[in-house]
């Protein structure tokens, strides 16, 4: 496996919450080998430990960041409020943040023209991550023995099912990674569009039948109006 999962592992070790590996690395672990370069290093945390995962990076001095919010939706290109302390107002807002290990790439650009602390990097195909050094932290639910999806009550996988292992390393399942990369965001950015075809298409094939099933109701379910994007590569 690509040295910066067993990096990754170390470093969470006694982090004191529990994680798993998600994203494109998630991908990889369930393939066995490296399927193509990675922008950022994605973990999946719980959100009841939220502050402990937040905490964890600050206490270590790698500066938190979450995706900038104007007039109520995400922007299209990559800009981040730094987030400060638990007591900032755009704290719950973020169901996604990012953290830099501290003078490392990527490197932040500060905006003097928007109010407030907010940043933005360079475009995700500039570099390829060789070391832990740019984590995605992800928040998402449990309740009881299942995953929740999205926060939708209605699309939940058990949690032996959800978080899969390989080496003693916890992973999101692959039919979980890659129902988040069937969001509009992941189909429509042109940095993150090529990339969102490509797992489709390689692990679409390999997915079990029960797995893929699963892939296919939760689409159904999130996207009940359709979704003509996917079509081909579902």
């Amino acid at each position: 496996m690509n040295k910066v999962i067993h990096t990754a592992h170390a470093f969470f070790k006694d982090a004191g919450f529990d994680y798993a590996i998600c994203g494109g690395f998630a991908l990889d672990m369930f393939v066995g080998q490296e399927l193509r370069t990675h922008g950022d290093f994605d973990i999946m945390v719980f959100k009841e430990d939220k502050h402990l995962a937040v905490d964890f990076f600050m206490n270590k001095s790698w500066p938190v960041y979450g995706r900038f919010m104007e007039e109520g939706k995400i922007v299209t290109n990559f800009l981040f409020h730094k987030i400060n302390n638990i007591k900032d107002e755009f704290w719950d807002e973020c169901r996604n943040m990012w953290t830099i290990k501290p003078g490392s790439l990527p490197e932040m650009y500060k905006h003097s023209r928007l109010q407030g602390e907010v940043y933005s990097y360079k475009p995700l195909t500039e570099w390829k991550v060789e070391n832990l050094e740019f984590v995605e932290l992800e928040f998402d639910a449990k309740d009881g023995g299942d995953y929740v999806a999205k926060e939708n009550p209605k699309i939940t996988r058990p949690l032996d099912k959800a978080i899969l292992h390989r080496e003693g390393i916890p992973y999101l399942a692959p039919e979980i990674v890659l129902f988040y990369k069937s969001d509009k965001f992941s189909s429509e950015h042109p940095n993150v569009k090529p990339k969102t075809e490509s797992d489709f298409k390689t692990i679409m094939p390999l997915l079990p039948a029960e797995s893929k099933k699963w892939l296919l109701e939760a689409i159904d379910t999130a996207y009940p109006d359709g979704y003509e994007w996917l079509d081909g590569l579902l």
